[in-house]
């Protein structure tokens, strides 16, 4: 493993707009000892003529070519087989970093051995010119697993939470070899992956002043509503439920589950505006709910659902 040399690993799919912001903000961070990993994902737009010009200048990129399209999960478990570096971030084409986040991060693992997980703010930035903040923190606290579960979770009520978006966390690849944890082949590949960095982590540092900035624009996942998020989402959380061997971390799963539910139900009363189809998605999701769900053990640990 190259020690302190930190690999960034970004899946693109017709990315030609955004993956140019995104790379220079890697290309330019005052930390040097970056590789970058692009895994294109059989783009059908400019992005792979985009990619070779960075490629002919910055001999510190490698670049893999999916012969088909295999999503955003699978594109980073095949990222993470091409690094062996000590720490790892996964940047989406269409987000980017301030240039000195990796040198905080990395400054962070060197104050605090236990730590396994550097987290970085949050800013959502809009395509109409807008950027708003979206998670903040006002202090460097340094967490233990179970307190950061609690904010993934919204477990507990707090001035601020942490966010399942990879792009603003800096991670030990150890950890993510030693558990063998990869990307599930859903559209909510990250609520998975982030629960279990927590849940096998020592210790989650948090970073102020530096911020990952996450794109919104229309086509965007969060601007879209299928039958596939419905049934992605209880594939994710039956895979999830697995990992749970200890009867102290179902509170934060069923906790974790309770919150990602209500957003995936707003999300689709804000991107289906039928009220016969809101309707529809809604009868979709309680009855797969009463399938895939353990019903007793849910209602010991949350009671707060409404559909």
């Amino acid at each position: 493993m190259k020690k302190d040399f930190v690999s960034v690993i970004i899946p693109v799919y017709n990315g030609e707009k955004y993956i140019g912001r995104c790379l220079e903000s890697v290309i330019n961070q005052s930390y040097k000892q970056i590789e970058i990993v692009i895994v294109n994902d059989s783009s059908k737009d400019c992005s792979l003529e985009i990619i070779k010009q960075y490629l002919a200048d910055n001999p510190n990129i490698t670049l893999i070519n999916n012969c088909t399209t295999l999503g955003a999960a699978e594109s980073r478990n095949c990222g993470l087989k091409h690094t062996d570096s000590e720490y790892v971030l996964f940047l989406d084409c269409d987000d980017w970093i301030d240039i000195n986040c990796i040198e905080k991060a990395v400054n962070k693992f060197h104050q605090n051995p236990q730590v396994d997980i550097v987290i970085w703010e949050i800013k959502t930035s809009y395509s109409y010119n807008k950027i708003s903040s979206r998670y903040s923190y006002c202090y460097n606290n340094v967490l233990t697993n179970k307190m950061a579960l609690s904010l993934l979770s919204h477990t507990i009520d707090n001035e601020f939470f942490l966010s399942p978006l990879l792009g603003c966390k800096l991670i030990k690849k150890e950890l993510i070899d030693t558990h063998n944890i990869l990307f599930p082949a859903t559209i909510y590949e990250d609520d998975m992956f982030t629960f279990l960095l927590f849940l096998y982590s020592k210790k989650i540092a948090l970073i102020t002043g530096k911020c990952l900035y996450y794109y919104q624009h229309p086509e965007s996942l969060t601007h879209h509503f299928t039958d596939k998020y419905i049934e992605d989402f209880f594939n994710t959380f039956n895979q999830l439920y697995y990992y749970i061997k200890d009867e102290k971390y179902k509170i934060y799963y069923y906790k974790y589950l309770d919150k990602c539910l209500k957003s995936m139900i707003n999300s689709m009363l804000n991107n289906i505006s039928d009220i016969h189809m809101q309707t529809m998605y809604k009868a979709q999701i309680l009855k797969s709910f009463y399938k895939n769900i353990n019903i007793e053990e849910y209602y010991q640990y949350s009671f707060s659902l409404t559909i």
